[in-house]
């Protein structure tokens, strides 16, 4: 087995960690049962993960240290010298083994080693610094997604503890139930844009582009988002050309829709809402102004991150979860296209989007 082998398996049965505690989360609801029952089902996952990496992380470290023994050059280095390299690199690789990422071997101390020696330090600290990126990854993404399911676990256990109270009005109970019913539909949707986001970037993710009507699309998703903004008294309008596009509809449906949302939900009652789409020499482009509330220099950095929430509290009455527009870029990019925001405080928000024309590689 060569070196190079070896650090790809080790870097992607840290790949595979990560993804099975993303599955964790997703797949402990089919288990049914309540919070307890679902609970348990990812902590079963959790632990099958660990054990797998565990093993897998102590054969790579015995199989590198085998390499080692019958791949480096004892003529370049001083006896000494070599045993104290593999007691180093054995040292580095320990640490890694229980999750120590930090873990680093000293290239200068070894500047005469010979190349074998210096391209093996090289790949085991950038192997290290990897694993470390990837771990700090699946920490937020455990700590973002554990906070957005215990804020709508914990209000809905607080009105139903308050609906065991028999003096409670008719009115009360059916308020309460309501506010029950609204929790655990961003639930639901929290997990359904967890596993869409999760297919999106997996590689595996599929597309079907062809040509067809953007105009037409367009007017469906206003159409289709009609009850929400007509609610607030929010006029909405299309200026737009004949415009064809060739894309998956489905997903660059729901670009429109994640977007329209967005501006409905932050643009106050009798405001507007303007779409555009126009065709230009290479490119389709499609614009999507409201008169909302407007963000700041610092929101529009980080809006297409997933999880960010400006004003997180808002965004949680509103529905919200953080993902909607890290779902967009995605697809966008899918696509080849490009996203960006202009934006200022109290003067609302313009979303542009531009597609390639004719991009049979989508």
């Amino acid at each position: 087995m060569g070196l190079k082998h070896i650090l790809l398996y080790l870097i992607l049965a840290a790949a595979l960690f990560t993804c099975l505690l993303i599955g964790a989360y997703l797949t402990a609801p089919l288990f049914g049962g309540g919070i307890s029952v679902q609970a348990a089902a990812r902590q079963a996952a959790y632990s099958a993960a660990g054990l797998l990496l565990f093993v897998l992380l102590l054969f790579l470290h015995q199989t590198i240290r085998h390499w080692i023994a019958h791949h480096t050059c004892y003529g370049k280095v001083h006896k000494n010298s070599y045993h104290t390299f593999i007691n180093e690199i054995e040292t580095a690789l320990d640490k890694i083994t229980i999750g120590d990422f930090e873990a680093r071997i000293d290239k200068e101390k070894y500047s005469d080693a010979g190349y074998h020696m210096s391209d093996l330090i090289d790949k085991i600290n950038h192997m290290a610094s990897e694993l470390g990126g990837m771990e700090t990854m699946r920490q937020d993404f455990v700590s973002n997604v554990s906070h957005e399911i215990q804020s709508p676990l914990t209000s809905i256990r607080g009105f139903v503890s308050l609906l065991k109270d028999d003096s409670l009005s008719r009115d009360e109970q059916l308020h309460y139930i309501g506010i029950i019913e609204s929790e655990s539909l961003r639930l639901s949707k929290l997990g359904e844009n967890l596993l869409r986001l999760s297919t999106l970037e997996s590689e595996c993710a599929e597309s079907n582009p062809k040509n067809y009507s953007l105009s037409r699309q367009l007017k469906d998703v206003i159409l289709l988002l009609e009850p929400q903004w007509s609610a607030k008294n929010i006029e909405v309008s299309l200026s737009e050309e004949a415009a064809d596009v060739f894309a998956d509809e489905d997903l660059l449906s729901q670009v429109w829709i994640n977007l329209l949302n967005n501006s409905i939900k932050f643009t106050p009652a009798g405001g507007k809402i303007i779409i555009s789409a126009a065709k230009q020499e290479m490119q389709t482009e499609v614009t999507i102004s409201d008169t909302g509330i407007g963000m700041t220099e610092e929101t529009m950095a980080h809006v297409f991150e997933r999880f960010y929430m400006a004003d997180k509290a808002r965004s949680r009455s509103a529905g919200g979860s953080g993902l909607g527009l890290s779902i967009v870029k995605k697809i966008v990019q899918m696509h080849h296209g490009r996203i960006g925001v202009e934006s200022r405080p109290g003067e609302g928000t313009t979303f542009w989007i531009a597609i390639p024309q004719n991009t049979e590689s989508v």
